[in-house]
């Protein structure tokens, strides 16, 4: 008698993530209540079960769903408006012009543009940097679109940084209430209340694919020795500083969070030099995710290393330009986990997180000079069990083995720019992009098929978002944003007023 299982997968080319690496080139999967049952040859998965639904995936990679560590919610709803000059309008537009229904239609339709590019787990901070966390709402209606399309999330909260804002001082966010709009006041205490109030509400909901991390902006400060940016720090702020770090660490200990921090070149050294190395590695650890990590020194790579934290580096940013590469191959030497993230998805890039694997790869190479650094199969599992590791998610996700959490996607090999199928691994690494991406299932739930998504109506999604953007669009001048003078189009370099 074939044993019954939920859903079987079989015909595809394989690639389980586990440590051996192993492939198949006729491969299967079996899943039962979420979980996967077994991986095989696809003449054994047949033999020995039987499926209650059935996927044939011929001329199709079966892989684990990615895994994207870093990004930031809001971005979803203002791609395109970014000026080398001006930059963009995220911050007062994010404080000032949005209400709990923007931050919800925004959350609903990033969570659906990662599910189209085979993304089944993203981690978002609630808006740019910082969170916008003046009231718990926000990253609720974030916590409740990701739960109702389906993937996982995990969202990042916290107050603003005391000496780098970003946000004007005093610091305020506005309301609209019974039509009118409301600007209220908050401080560094309310924003950290507010945050511990959504952990308490929503880490670990919606049958635990919601998870929720502390997000300090510079744990360890922003740009303390060069980029494009500096930042002085006086002999009185370092006290500030340590006691702000030791707080987030105490707190991460307490409700069982991660800390999602950014950190670049400078700022390790920074705090050996300030904190001390004891305090350091103490905030550092497995649990710490860092954010970029580019033009990272010798010394901080030990430390990152020695701490076995994890770093998100992010390809696709100007972060580097302004410090030059992360150091991949010496962070992962060293004994650090490194990912690699969209930091989608504006002001410039999506959240397909295909197109930054070979980015990635690419950067090394330059630093290097050669292309005999970071493999194609290293980077593969950046994105995916080594991702699911840095989010501390290794254990259910981000492999395709026996006893994990069912998330799979199909990726569909039948098409022009990847035949014919040489070597899957290669044509994932370098020829994939996510709309090749055919089928996505998240804990046996099977949310897109043949590129139709079932968890939510997808045009309902992109009409509300179009809808909450327009209302957020009136309240700010966005002229800077939309440039069509002369000079934009047949100048060779923006010009800058005065």
């Amino acid at each position: 008698m074939k044993e019954k299982v939920d859903l079987l997968i079989t015909g595809g080319a394989l690639l389980t993530m586990d440590d051996a690496g192993t492939m198949y080139d006729d491969g299967g999967i079996a899943i039962r209540e979420g979980r996967i049952v077994a991986v095989g040859r696809s003449s054994k998965m047949k033999e020995e079960y039987s499926g209650d639904e059935n996927l044939e995936a011929k001329r199709k990679a079966i892989m684990p769903g990615l895994v994207d560590t870093y990004g930031h919610a809001g971005h979803g709803l203002i791609g395109g408006f970014h000026n080398p000059i001006h930059g963009w309008p995220a911050g007062r537009l994010y404080w000032h012009a949005t209400t709990d229904r923007w931050w919800y239609a925004e959350a609903q339709l990033a969570a659906t543009e990662r599910l189209r590019f085979g993304v089944t787990t993203g981690a978002s901070i609630i808006g740019s940097t910082p969170a916008r966390t003046d009231s718990s709402v926000f990253a609720i209606r974030n916590a409740e679109a990701y739960a109702e399309v389906g993937i996982r999330a995990v969202l990042g909260v916290g107050p603003p940084d005391i000496f780098i804002p970003h946000i004007a001082v005093p610091w305020s966010g506005s309301f609209l209430e019974e039509g009118e709009w409301v600007e209220r006041e908050f401080t560094y205490e309310e924003a950290l209340a507010n945050s511990l109030e959504v952990i308490e509400k929503w880490h670990g909901g919606a049958d635990g694919r919601i998870r929720i991390a502390l997000a300090p902006p510079y744990i360890f400060g922003r740009h303390t020795q060069r980029g494009r940016h500096g930042t002085q720090y006086k002999p009185e702020d370092i006290p500030v500083m340590v006691e702000k770090a030791e707080e987030f660490r105490a707190l991460a200990d307490t409700y069982g969070v991660q800390i999602h921090t950014h950190i670049f070149g400078g700022s390790v050294d920074f705090a050996l030099e300030h904190f001390g190395r004891e305090t350091v590695e103490r905030i550092l650890g497995p649990d710490v995710v860092i954010a970029h990590g580019n033009g990272l020194k010798p010394t901080e790579v030990e430390v990152i290393g020695k701490t076995k934290s994890n770093v998100a580096t992010a390809p696709s940013t100007a972060e580097n330009m302004w410090y030059g590469y992360p150091p991949i191959p010496e962070l992962l030497e060293a004994g650090a986990n490194v990912s690699i993230s969209t930091d989608g998805s504006a002001p410039r890039f999506s959240f397909d997180l295909f197109k930054d694997i070979s980015r990635a790869m690419w950067h090394q190479w330059m630093r290097f000079g050669t292309q005999d650094v970071l493999p194609g199969g290293k980077a593969l599992r950046m994105v995916t069990i080594d991702a699911a590791k840095a989010l501390g998610m290794d254990d259910e996700v981000g492999s395709l083995e026996p006893g994990k959490k069912a998330d799979v996607i199909l990726v569909n090999l039948d098409r022009p720019h990847l035949t014919p199928p040489t070597y899957v691994p290669h044509l994932l690494t370098f020829y994939v992009n996510g709309n090749d991406v055919e089928t996505v299932i998240v804990g046996g739930e099977v949310l897109m098929e043949d590129r139709k998504i079932w968890s939510v109506d997808e045009q309902e999604v992109m009409e509300l978002a179009r809808a909450e953007a327009e209302k957020a669009f009136d309240l700010v001048d966005l002229d800077d944003f939309r440039p069509s003078d002369r000079n934009f189009w047949h100048g060779t370099r923006y010009e800058r007023e005065g």
